[in-house]
C-alpha cells in the first residue's frame, strides 16, 4: 500500500516537471514561450546567437520554432510595438 502511493506521488511529481515544446513551424513571442515551457535560457541564446541585445528577457521578441526534441527556437526580431500571441497552432506576430 505505501509502495502503491509512494509511486504515485512520484509519478504527479516528474509529470509537473515536464515541459512541452513548441510546435516545429511556428512562430513565438518570447511570452508565449515561457508560458509553453522553460524557454528563458533557450531565449537567452538564441538571442545572443544573432548577436542581438536582450530586452526586457525576450519576452518581447518573435523566435521561431525548429524543433527536435528540445524545442529548438531561432531568434527572428525584437517586436518594437508589441508581439501578438495568435493563439494555439498559429504563428505569433509582431505589431
Amino acid at each position: 500500500m505505501k509502495f502503491t502511493l509512494v509511486a504515485t506521488v512520484l509519478a504527479m511529481f516528474a509529470t509537473s516537471a515536464i515541459a512541452d515544446n513548441c510546435t516545429p513551424g511556428l512562430n513565438y513571442c518570447g511570452k508565449t514561450l515561457m508560458a509553453v515551457g522553460k524557454y528563458q535560457a533557450q531565449i537567452d541564446q538564441a538571442v545572443y546567437d544573432r548577436g542581438q541585445q536582450l530586452l526586457n528577457n525576450g519576452l518581447g521578441d518573435l523566435f521561431h520554432c525548429v524543433g527536435g526534441d528540445n524545442g529548438v527556437i531561432q531568434w527572428i526580431s525584437h517586436c518594437c510595438n508589441g508581439c501578438v500571441d495568435a493563439g494555439r497552432g498559429h504563428s505569433d506576430y509582431c505589431y
